[in-house]
């Protein structure tokens, strides 16, 4: 025990002299999660916001009024029939579309009754493709409703009477439309930036340990002391323990931090909803520990394998980034192609994020995340294995 703690002393020592790697494992995550975080808020705030829609309706007409009617009704969308340069006709409403101070416009006066659409050629094709159905969907709604109030009035008086009560009461009883969105438990949360994002960072900044880890590794191998402490009767297995538990009390220290982060700092700050973690603690400190455990074991494997410090902290980082992004870190998996999400299934990372997911945003129970935590031991056991079987070769 005396051997051990002389160890952990060691060890505790030499990370807190690594500014640098310090500010790896603490600064580099806050400082990602805040940009990744506001950039995604402020692009779904964007989408939320109504956009401003140009309508030339200079011969005003009943399916231009009932158009402008259900724009303006829709929450979605702001109509704008007057703009400062000039009177507002089809080529200037073109014009400033082309030149991206508007985005959208329809042109309700063109000769043939022919409603156009225009839309800005550089917005993203996901928005454009989103706001131009809702477009034609309004107005598809509106034309079918003009249309069928037409054959009503087309109709003897009392027979027309009678089948627009029969509509109006028809339309009336239509059942209302709500979302939910299911959990297991049957609590309700929200799905949020904040909810998504939090268990990403949660395991790059654990995964990042490799930069430290690694070096501490590699120092002692070109220096000596490892050579120096194997004289001495320490088992080589005491050795790495220490150097396991301190980095997993980093590791700790990352997943609260981040917590805090979600939970405190971006609602003071930003006015976001605070992170929910369920009610599972036992489920969330298991997870947390298997993924410490698999960062841990992958800064053993690295710092086992290079031999020089730019080699680790090159081939570390880069492979950190690149499980990183396939595993839902900086955007969601399912956005993904299926490809990479087939080829994601084999990252620790993936593992650790969606056993987080499962319990913060699904509600999930100790047995969902029962395989991924076994996985995730799994990958520390023979990280580990390698790891001591490469060190014991070492002359």
């Amino acid at each position: 025990m005396h051997k051990l703690r002389s160890i952990l002393v060691r060890e505790a020592l030499l990370l807190l002299r690594d500014i640098p790697g310090l500010f790896i494992l603490f600064f580099m995550p806050v400082l990602l999660i805040f940009v990744v975080t506001l950039a995604q808020e402020n692009a779904l705030k964007y989408q939320r916001e109504r956009t401003s829609v140009l309508v030339v309706d200079q011969k005003p007409s009943l399916i231009s009024r009932e158009v402008c009617k259900a724009l303006d009704s829709s929450g979605f969308f702001t109509v704008v029939r007057q703009v400062p340069e000039a009177p507002l006709t089809p080529e200037l409403a073109s014009g400033l579309i082309a030149q991206g101070k508007y985005k959208f416009g329809i042109d309700l006066d063109h000769p043939d009754s022919t409603i156009r659409i225009w839309v800005d050629p550089t917005l993203d094709q996901g928005y454009r493709t989103s706001i131009l159905n809702s477009l034609q969907y309004l107005i598809k709604s509106v034309q079918a409703r003009l249309a069928m109030n037409e054959i009503i009035d087309g109709l003897s008086g009392e027979l027309a009477s009678v089948i627009r009560v029969m509509a109006e009461q028809k339309q009336k009883s239509l059942p209302p439309m709500t979302c939910l969105y299911p959990s297991r438990n049957r609590e309700s949360i929200v799905p949020n930036v904040i909810q998504n994002n939090v268990p990403g960072f949660i395991l790059f900044a654990m995964f990042f340990i490799v930069i430290p880890l690694s070096g501490s590794l590699i120092t002692e191998k070109n220096e000596g002391s490892y050579l120096r402490l194997r004289t001495l009767p320490v088992r080589l297995l005491s050795i790495l323990s220490g150097k396991v538990i301190i980095y997993f009390l980093v590791c700790l220290l990352q997943f609260l931090l981040i917590l805090w982060i979600g939970k405190q700092v971006f609602p003071l700050l930003f006015g976001f909803p605070p992170l929910e973690t369920g009610s599972n603690n036992l489920a969330i400190a298991i997870t947390t520990f298997g993924s410490a455990l698999a960062a841990i074991g992958f800064g053993m494997i690295i710092g086992s394998v290079a031999t020089t410090h730019g080699q680790a902290a090159m081939f570390g980082s880069v492979i950190v980034v690149l499980l990183g992004v396939i595993s839902g870190v900086f955007l969601p998996v399912h956005l993904l192609p299926e490809a990479i999400r087939v080829i994601s299934l084999a990252s620790p990372l993936r593992w650790g994020i969606d056993n987080y997911l499962d319990l913060f945003v699904r509600n999930g129970t100790l047995c969902d995340i029962v395989p991924r935590t076994l996985s995730l031991m799994g990958f520390f056991g023979l990280a580990m294995f390698f790891s001591i079987v490469i060190f014991a070769k070492r002359k």
